[in-house]
Formats: structure tokens, C-alpha cells, sequence
């Protein structure tokens, strides 16, 4: 049976919680034989329960460098197209953890309309930090690394922004980066999305200071942890500009100088804004180079062979 013929007469959220459970199913299958893999539950901000993936080396008898590894999408979640990703990691000594953060799809109606787009998203996906270090045993907190795609990246930025003492190094790859621009490229209904949201009050036009305020673009002076940006001048959903902007900012402020953001953007890569989730040559030179980037800041016990 097809998934939508086995989602007849269900609600949105009903489907939304069936397919999470063919995700779950899928985690294990592919990767329960050759790691662990844990649906768990933390404390994110105001003690909202956030239930996250935990995925980690058979041998837990060393401390482990680790990373929270951030979903994209508006209203998404982590899903299995991340598995080889989520294998290289594992095979390269890190312990991984994705929290699906308020927002995500597959949890239910409240869990859904909690979303709050650079806000309290953002303590959900940094309090993961304190999971691992009160959790999970094996989990060196003190060699935590963040890693996001697109809204994920945006989430990246603003972690480290926000709470540069927690994170030795950041990877966001296709960010969102700055949401003035994005309202001005975006359709009404997408702009309606934050128009909604408390924590924005209304749209761009009469609350610009709110969206300015939840712009990594506008905080570039704080950037204290080192960081890699990928970005795809082709891409039709993060248009470049948007990372151009970023860019402009991290230089003005010295933070290329500084040896603190890298910048890497890649003409017209296949996949667009998700060329470097698809396995081409310039999707794995972006993620070789994310790994290797990983590596000199987070100094991993490997495990396996780089795949």
C-alpha cells in the first residue's frame, strides 16, 4: 500500500505523525546494525519536551567529539535522506544529535503551531548541548560542533551567535541568512508564515526592527566561533543574495581576517539549493570539505575509513 493511499481519512497532523514513524522505522533499519540509534526527549526552552534523533559509535568507552546536526525546512524534519550523511559522521567518531525542534512536522498539532521562527527554535536546538553533557556519557560537550542546511543553518548561525562559548566550530550550509531580503523574494503566503508569529508582530513593512533583529546577517560583529557558509549562486529558495549579504557583513566586521568565516560558493551546481545533500561531484566536494573543516576544530576519534 502507498503511503498516501494508507493516509486516506486521516487529519494533516494525523499523516504528518505516520509518515515520522515510517522515518523512525527507516533510521533503524538502514543504520540500527552498525550504530545506535535513539528517538529520545529533552528539555528545550520553557521546558517544551523536544524529541530528537541520538545517533552514536557501538563503542561507548570513549569520550566522543559531538554534533548537533540541525534539519531545514519551514515546518519539516529530519528525514532519511540524510542517512549517508548521518554515516559518514558516525564512521568519522562523532556523536550526533538532531533535535526536532518546535515547528517540525510528526509531533502533532501544538508541537506544529509552536514554531518561532530565530527564536525560541533556537534554545530548543542549543539545549541539546546540555542533553548530551547531562545523557549521554560519551558525549565530550566540550568539543560540541553545530551543523545545519538552510533553515537549519540559519538556526547554526544564530546558535553561535547567541552562545559562542558552547560550540568550537559551525558548518551552515545554503543558510537563510537575512529575512528582510527573504520577505522581499518570497510570496505573500510563505511571508505570511512570520506575519503570523508572535515573536515577528506583523509583517516587514510596520515591524522591520523585529526581523532585523532575527537576521544572522545583522550580527556579524558577535561571531566568535569559526565557521564555513556553502552557498550555491543557483539557488531558487535562499536566493545568493541573501548570503552575499552575510558575506558583506562578515567582512566588513574583519571576521574573514579574523580566520573566523570561510566562504565558499559554487556556480551552478546540480540540485540547486540542494546541491550539496545530492551525491555529485560538487555535493561531496562541499561535504568533504565540510568534514575536513569539522575535523581541525573538533579533532575526532575516527572510527572508519572517510566514505
Amino acid at each position: 500500500m502507498s503511503r498516501a493511499a494508507a493516509a486516506g481519512g486521516m487529519d494533516e497532523f494525523e499523516k504528518q505523525q505516520m509518515f515520522k514513524a515510517l522515518t523512525d522505522l527507516s533510521f533503524y533499519s538502514q543504520l540500527g546494525g552498525e550504530m545506535i540509534v535513539r528517538k529520545v526527549q529533552y528539555a528545550g526552552a520553557d521546558d517544551m519536551i523536544i524529541p530528537a534523533y541520538l545517533f552514536a559509535p557501538r563503542d561507548t568507552t570513549v569520550k566522543r567529539a559531538s554534533i548537533i546536526m540541525v534539519h531545514g525546512g519551514v515546518h519539516y524534519d529530519l528525514d532519511d535522506e540524510y542517512v549517508w550523511q548521518i554515516r559518514t559522521l558516525i564512521g568519522q567518531g562523532y556523536v550526533v544529535v538532531a533535535p526536532e525542534y518546535r515547528g517540525s512536522t510528526g509531533y502533532g498539532r501544538s508541537h506544529y503551531n509552536a514554531i518561532d521562527y530565530g527564536g525560541k527554535e533556537v534554545e530548543d536546538v542549543m539545549l541539546a548541548r546540555e542533553f548530551l553533557g547531562g545523557f549521554v556519557s560519551f558525549a565530550d560537550t566540550s568539543r560540541t560542533g553545530i551543523l545545519g542546511w538552510s533553515h537549519g543553518g540559519f538556526i547554526t548561525l544564530h546558535s553561535i551567535l547567541r552562545q559562542p562559548t558552547w560550540f568550537k566550530v559551525a558548518v551552515a550550509h545554503v543558510p537563510v541568512a537575512d529575512l528582510v531580503s527573504r520577505m522581499a523574494s518570497h510570496s505573500a503566503g510563505y511571508r505570511k508564515i512570520f506575519t503570523d508569529q508572535p515573536g515577528f508582530g506583523g509583517p516587514v513593512e510596520t515591524h522591520l526592527q523585529n526581523y532585523v533583529a532575527r537576521s544572522p546577517a545583522s550580527h556579524a560583529r558577535e561571531l566568535k566561533v569559526p565557521l564555513l557558509v556553502h552557498a550555491a549562486d543557483n539557488d531558487d529558495d535562499v536566493f545568493i543574495e541573501e548570503n552575499h549579504h552575510l558575506r558583506d557583513s562578515m567582512t566588513v566586521a574583519g571576521k574573514d581576517k579574523a580566520g573566523l568565516y570561510t566562504y565558499r560558493e559554487w556556480h551552478n551546481p546540480p540540485g540547486g539549493h540542494h546541491f550539496s545533500r545530492v551525491q555529485t561531484r560538487q555535493g561531496l566536494e562541499s561535504w568533504m570539505e565540510s568534514l575536513a573543516f569539522l575535523r581541525r576544530y573538533l579533532k575526532p576519534e575516527v572510527t572508519a575509513p572517510l566514505r
